[in-house]
């Protein structure tokens, strides 16, 4: 039995807040880690101008951010010759996916209502990141499942080209569901901000 394997084609994008790329992999699996960066003041106006200076920088925007999900897709395809043509064989990939987030060195004297926007902050941060990396865990296994369910090509050369357009096809859709996402985050984040505010404020020890 003849096996041919082709990698994910190498692309790279960047939207508010994720970074995606696409490289050579080993095996079909999720990763995740998470790293901090600090935030220092003791006011609202410091805290602000601090998230602006070490928020991380995302690619292409010029801007920094206060949180980021680095997407990372890597994988490789191989085809087996059978009955009629060249079907897939095996599909591995690998997603790796790196969240940056802030941390806040809070001084020994800040009032009490600073802080609790600082943890509303920081929790519709982690929340936003998190759901950046919930639609790449899910494109991951939509690429997956698309790739498995290729209908058998005469040769595995053309395979190899169904695969790879069926790849692309599915990283830019991810790309555009992360930039939809932010798009809608970015409209509504006042609102979501103060409805969460209210919430701590009403649920707040008196």
């Amino acid at each position: 039995m003849t096996k041919h394997s082709t990698r994910i084609l190498a692309i790279c994008a960047a939207v508010a807040g994720t970074v995606l790329t696409a490289s050579p992999s080993l095996s079909g699996e999720v990763s995740q880690s998470t790293q901090f960066f600090a935030v220092h003041g003791g006011s609202l106006a410091e805290i602000d101008r601090s998230l602006s200076q070490s928020g991380p920088m995302i690619s292409g925007s010029g801007q920094r951010h206060p949180g980021a999900t680095s997407v990372q897709f890597d994988g490789r395809v191989s085809y087996k010759r059978v009955n009629g043509g060249c079907a897939v064989d095996r599909t591995e990939i690998k997603l790796k996916l790196k969240t940056t987030l802030p941390k806040w060195y809070r001084p020994k004297r800040v009032d009490g209502r600073t802080a609790l926007v600082w943890r509303t902050l920081a929790a519709d941060i982690q929340r936003h990141e998190k759901k950046h990396s919930d639609i790449a865990i899910s494109y991951l296994k939509r690429l997956e499942s698309a790739l498995k369910n290729l209908r058998t090509e005469r040769t595995c050369r053309q395979m190899e080209a169904v695969a790879n357009t069926v790849m692309s096809r599915y990283l830019a859709d991810h790309e555009r569901a992360q930039r939809e996402f932010d798009v809608i985050e970015g409209r509504e984040v006042n609102l979501r901000l103060n409805r969460a505010l209210q919430r701590s404020l009403y649920s707040a020890p008196r």
